[in-house]
């Protein structure tokens, strides 16, 4: 199974482990625990970023090395192309002429961006799952669950 990392569980990743066991704490394992199984995992730039963004703001300089660490691995590593913007406009006006917007209107809206990353690998629905906390606006284009409803 190929497993696609949103924000929250691409954003685990970067997690030191904690002295209290954190929601975080369990992605980070469960991300591992998937890889261990045989699971291929990506990362789409959009994800990479908005992770990115939060961890720059907190200058959180060891979080972003060890997001740097993790997600960029040509293997692992889902680069954004341009191809990839013009799929995520038509996804966008799509969803938004259906009345299904998944985002505000001036928002950069990265779901759909995920989405045209995803779908860009022209891969079977069922060889492929998005984990993610938001199921409710990636499912009207991919298919997704909760990470913590995968098993590894």
């Amino acid at each position: 199974m190929i497993l696609v990392l949103d924000t929250f569980p691409a954003s685990s990743v970067a997690k030191r482990p904690g002295r209290k066991p954190s929601l975080l704490d369990a992605c980070r394992e469960w991300v591992a625990e998937c890889e261990a199984a045989g699971h291929t995992v990506l990362v789409p730039a959009i994800a990479y970023y908005e992770v990115l963004r939060e961890l720059e703001l907190r200058r959180a300089v060891s979080q972003i090395v060890r997001l740097q660490a993790y997600c960029l691995q040509p293997s692992r590593f889902l680069p954004l192309t341009t191809a990839h913007l013009e799929e995520a406009a038509r996804l966008w006006g799509e969803a938004r002429r259906a009345g299904r917007p998944t985002a505000a209107l001036q928002a950069l809206d990265g779901d759909v961006i995920l989405a045209a990353q995803v779908l860009s690998l022209g891969l079977l629905p069922s060889n492929y799952l998005v984990a993610t906390t938001n199921v409710g606006h990636l499912s009207q284009f991919l298919p997704c669950d909760l990470w913590t409803h995968i098993l590894p």
